[in-house]
């Protein structure tokens, strides 16, 4: 039995440099709240620490990776505006402005997390306070990927 020939990868030229960001941003998102989801699953279940460090590296790569398709939408955004039609604009904007929300949160969590070293009843009302917050904007991101999905159907 000879394997099926692989068929011949379609262009990889780009339609439009505005449309390839925003499309890259929306994938990334997508993975950034899929691993956030994952995580949430698995621990709730109660995996092995070894498990959970290693998805807590994947969710973090996931954040980078949204990180960089945010900073790739706002060079393209600022070569690009005005030169698409409204609805993409403002749904692309919606989902930069969600991903840069979350950004951050998650980076405030962070940061409260390494300062805070004594537990005292007020830092932990503070740490969880920000882990609501950043738990709002990865809600807000997953809305925004909604919006984005029924406008771009192709992006994924």
């Amino acid at each position: 039995m000879t394997p099926a020939k692989a068929s011949a990868p379609e262009s990889t030229q780009s339609v439009s440099p505005l449309t390839d960001a925003a499309d890259a941003l929306f994938r990334a998102a997508i993975e950034a709240c899929r691993q956030h989801e994952r995580v949430a699953r698995c621990s709730g279940r109660g995996v092995s620490d070894d498990e959970l460090t290693e998805m807590a590296e994947l969710c973090e790569m996931g954040h980078r990776h949204l990180a960089a398709r945010t900073v790739a939408w706002e060079q393209a955004a600022a070569e690009g505006q005005g030169k698409s039609e409204d609805a993409f604009w403002h749904s692309a904007n919606t989902l930069w402005h969600a991903s840069r929300e979350y950004a951050r949160r998650h980076h405030s969590c962070d940061a409260l997390n390494t300062k805070v070293s004594r537990r005292s009843t007020d830092a932990l009302g503070a740490l969880t306070l920000e882990y609501e917050l950043e738990a709002s904007a990865l809600l807000a991101l997953s809305h925004a990927v909604a919006g984005y999905r029924k406008l771009r159907t192709d992006a994924e």
